[in-house]
This record gives C-alpha cells, structure tokens and sequence, in this order.
C-alpha cells in the first residue's frame, strides 16, 4: 500500500548514491552467533559424538550445543534480513540498481568466500585430515561427486548435507532466500509488509512441518520467515511510515527480546533438548522474535545495555570476519583435535578448555588471514558508523 500523506520520489542509484551503513552493534550480534556455533563445535569435537565416548549426562549437553548451534544459525538469518532491508528502505523500497545489480552485489560478497572455503576443506580432506577419526568430521570427509556438484551449485541443504563441511548447509539457504527477497518486496509494496511476513511465517512453517523427514525439511524452509521478520525489524528501526513510526515509539523492545529468550529457554528446558532437537521450527519463532527484538533495542537506543554490550571491542572486530570464521572453523577444530590434542592423550575435559581458549585464538587467527585474503577484497569501502534516522518510506503496513 502506498501512503498519500507521504509521496515518495525513487531515485536510481546513479542519482543519489545511498550510504552505506556499518552498524558496529549488529557486528557485535554476528560475532556472539558465530561464537555460539563455534562452542557447539568445539564441544561436539571434545567428546567424540561419532564413537559416543561419554556418559548419559554429556549426551544430553552434546544435544544442548547442537540446539544452540541451531539457534545461532536462526539468528544469522534475522540480522541478513535486517542488514539487506536497511538500503531498500533508503532507496525508496527499491533495491538499489535494480535485481540484477542486487543479485550481482551479494554473490561478490557471498560466493569468493563460500568457494575459497570449499575448496580449502577439500584440499584439507584430500591431504590431512580425510582419513575416520571416530570424531564430527567423519561425515565431511565422506566426498564424491554428487557432494561436490551439489556444493558447486549451492544445493546442499537439499543433497549432500554435510559433506565437506558441515557449517555449509546454511550458506545454501541463505543464498537461496536472496532469490526470493524481491520477491517479498514486490509483494509488501502491493499488499503491505506486515501483512506478507504474517503470510510468509505461516507458509514457511507449514511447509517445515510439513516436510518434516525429507529432503525439504533439511533446507528449513521457515528460515524465509525469519528472514521476513528481520525486514520488518528494519523498517520497524528506520522507515517513516505511521505504521512503522508507531511500532518504533513503543517502549517494549528490550522488554520482548528478554521475554523471547526467557520463553525460548523454558520452553526448551520443559520439552527437553531432544524434543526440541528433533522439532526445531515452532522454538526457531521465539529465536527470530528475539533476535529482531533486540535488534530494534539496540539499534534505537544507543546507551540501552544491549548495544553497549554488542559494541564490546573485542566482539566488533570479530564481527568483521565472522563469514571467514564461520565458514572454515571447522576443518580447523579437525586438525587441532586430531594433530594435537589426540596425540597428548588428554581428556574430554581438558580437550573442550584448549579449544575454548588457546585453540579458539589460533582459529581466529588463522580465520582473519583467510578473512584478508579471500573476503576483505570483495567487501568494497567500509563508511564509518551512522546514526539511524527514519527515512520515508512507500511500504505503510
């Protein structure tokens, strides 16, 4: 629906270059994600899942990490709905240059590192770390062509799962809902953007649940919801529509982001982590209900606990290169566990306490040089901060 009170005059991107906006606070949710992943991990790589070397209790903690594993991914999903919202509210609810130039932008940012990656964890696999060890990673190495193809084209949500490296699986969602967000667009402009994300949240779910043990459910098809509710957030922190004007006015924010959370984790802990585990999709609304919550906080309130703990130094930095941190973690832990750590005979316990401290800095180490040589140069110049101000918008509900 398009707003009369407020005419809306679309520039191209020759006209009026847009901004680019670098939100340091949102960074700092990329990095506390991306950490959550790597803890689930580390943690699965220290007690051997394959061989299941543990006890009931650290079963029950090893489906724990592979729930917050889970989460984390869900909440990536939200802040990329968010982050690739921003720029279209400024463009008048254009994407700026048009679909083609859209899908152009996010396969350089996307794809130079996904296929730098994929092919580190191959070469790694054919060389040193491609032989069954009892640990996670002896479902990578399991490689033929069918997994190669699959990961080429970026379907291994739906073939191969798993293979290669098994954090590749949301890249392949996440590339596939780029395919529908103008889509969304188009359809938010003709009937309203929250209209279309209730729309899109009952049908994506639907259709996981619906799917539930075939090759479709594998690809989370509810993702797309979450994905839509970080739009909303977007427009919710910056357009000026009444609707979205409204919404940002009101003082519940924080509020819902730390009701979510506490409903996502009691729920969880009165269902049991492997009820959860194996019926993911309802718990991932509560995730998206946070991770948009706390975005809207954070973003509208620059001295709210939330963004100062988000803008932590140390968070932001690694919030810089948490794609490169996320996308060749994994082979890292392989070879640290199987090259030093197996070796020294040490225990489960003392196997998680080196990944979570020195390890963790060598893979971060190690994860900013390939951040350096494979994604910094498609990043394109970085602007300083800016502060959010409500821009018109064509999109009114």
């Amino acid at each position: 629906m398009v707003s009369s009170a407020h005419p809306v005059t679309v520039t191209s991107e020759r006209d009026v270059p847009a901004p680019r906006l670098h939100l340091t606070h949102v960074e700092g949710l990329r990095a506390l994600a991306a950490l959550v992943v790597y803890v689930n991990h580390a943690y699965a790589q220290s007690w051997n899942p394959i061989l299941k070397e543990y006890p009931e209790g650290p079963l029950s903690l090893f489906t724990y990490s592979l729930v917050a594993g889970h989460f984390a991914v869900s909440v990536f999903i939200a802040i990329s709905g968010f982050c690739l919202a921003l720029p279209v509210i400024d463009s008048g609810d254009q994407l700026r240059g048009g679909t083609k130039n859209f899908f152009l932008r996010r396969a350089r940012r996307i794809l130079p590192p996904y296929y730098a990656a994929l092919f580190l964890s191959l070469a790694l696999i054919w060389t040193i770390i491609g032989e069954p060890t009892g640990s996670l990673w002896d479902v990578p190495i399991v490689v033929d062509w069918q997994a190669i193809v699959a990961h080429v084209l970026l379907v291994q949500d739906f073939f191969r799962t798993g293979r290669i490296n098994y954090v590749f699986w949301s890249i392949a969602v996440e590339w596939q809902i780029y395919f529908l967000f103008p889509l969304l667009l188009l359809a938010a402009r003709k009937w309203g953007l929250l209209r279309v994300t209730v729309v899109t949240l009952v049908l994506s779910f639907a259709i996981s649940l619906a799917s539930k043990g075939t090759r479709v459910e594998r690809a989370s098809p509810h993702y797309l919801g979450l994905f839509a509710m970080g739009v909303v957030a977007a427009y919710t922190v910056r357009s000026r529509a009444a609707i979205f004007v409204k919404l940002r006015s009101l003082p519940i924010w924080s509020g819902a982001a730390g009701a979510s959370f506490a409903a996502v984790a009691l729920a969880v802990a009165y269902f049991g982590w492997d009820t959860t585990h194996h019926n993911i999709a309802p718990f991932d609304v509560g995730v998206g209900l946070f991770a948009c919550a706390l975005l809207v906080a954070s973003s509208l309130k620059e001295t709210s606990p939330s963004r100062r703990l988000l803008e932590w130094r140390p968070l932001v930095v690694l919030g810089t290169f948490s794609y490169s941190f996320y996308l060749v973690h994994a082979p890292l832990l392989q070879i640290l566990w199987q090259y030093l750590l197996q070796p020294l005979g040490v225990g489960h316990e003392f196997t998680f306490l080196f990944l979570m401290s020195g390890g963790l800095g060598l893979v971060i180490a190690a994860t900013y040089a390939f951040f350096v040589v494979f994604e910094k140069p498609f990043l394109g110049r970085r602007a300083p901060s800016v502060q959010l101000l409500p821009v018109r918008s064509a999109i009114t509900q």
